[in-house]
């Protein structure tokens, strides 16, 4: 790992939700950080100003998997349904992410 920072965030179910059903083209990671520098992936974030590809942790990686598990199945799915499992992904969201 380089000289990478530790950025605490807090992901929300209502911003899950907007990335879920389209409703926000950014998903609930990126609203809690600067988008104008870093673009998020499913293992890693990237920072667009120097090219670096900068590895996140293992629960940043399984919720990524999660939610775009959801994001996939969501057209099939209630409002309902779809926050509840937003409220679960809520709470198995990253605390915090490297950048």
């Amino acid at each position: 790992m380089g000289s990478e920072e530790i950025k605490n965030i807090e992901v929300n179910r209502s911003d899950i939700f907007k990335w879920v059903v389209s409703q926000s083209c950014f998903d609930p990671v990126e609203k809690c950080i600067d988008t104008t520098i870093y673009e998020t992936f499913g293992d890693h974030i990237r920072n667009s100003k120097t090219n670096e590809y900068i590895e996140q942790q293992e629960d940043y990686v399984k919720f990524y998997e999660e939610m775009f598990q959801l994001k996939n199945l969501a057209p099939g799915m209630t409002g309902g349904e779809i926050q509840r499992l937003c409220e679960e992904l809520e709470e198995i969201a990253p605390k915090f992410v490297y950048l």
